[in-house]
């Protein structure tokens, strides 16, 4: 039996032993019935207001075993997507898109974007600027400082000392982010 999805709320199993979603369903016969949703394991989702669901008779109980929010499918063949929507489902918010070519995309609404290439690249809001390790840029800097000490001391004429150059990158430092 088929029905739209018109609430939701955590309450005990048939069994009164562990909590599960319970969803109110109006039946196309008008009935609103309270069904268990089953997910796979690993799924925690509340499904929107005005997706459609499958009630299915378990041993004498009413579950909800699939359900459809009419969303315009927009995946090739071997790809999955998984996203939020508005309720009830008007549209996709945020999304993460596994290709069929081993890409990753993850897609905050109206927001960020993270695209994970089969090639190993990883690219952030659709920069095209490449990345530096701090690390490996502080020992080029510094082999940089002091190749320019060693000719300002060669250099100089007359009396008194070469003035040292020093480099601080530490204040550039950014560690939210983390590169291999």
């Amino acid at each position: 039996m088929i029905g739209i999805i018109t609430g939701s709320r955590i309450g005990t199993n048939r069994d009164g032993d562990a909590s599960r979603r319970l969803l109110q369903v109006q039946m196309l016969d008008e009935d609103v019935r309270t069904v268990e949703l089953i997910t796979l394991a690993g799924d925690d989702t509340n499904p929107a207001n005005g997706c459609r669901c499958e009630v299915v008779d378990s041993s004498g109980v009413k579950i909800c075993t699939a359900i459809t929010d009419d969303l315009t499918p927009e995946v090739a063949v071997g790809e999955r997507e998984l996203y939020s929507t508005d309720s009830p489902a008007t549209e996709k918010r945020a999304r993460i898109k596994l290709a069929s070519n081993g890409d990753i995309t993850i897609d905050a609404y109206g927001g960020a974007k993270i695209e994970v290439k089969a090639d190993g690249t990883v690219t952030i809001n659709s920069g095209t600027k490449s990345a530096v390790t701090w690390e490996d840029l502080n020992t080029v800097m510094q082999a940089f400082i002091i190749a320019l000490n060693a000719a300002f001391s060669a250099k100089l004429d007359g009396g008194g000392s070469a003035a040292a150059l020093s480099l601080d990158l530490t204040s550039a430092q950014v560690t939210e982010v983390k590169l291999p």
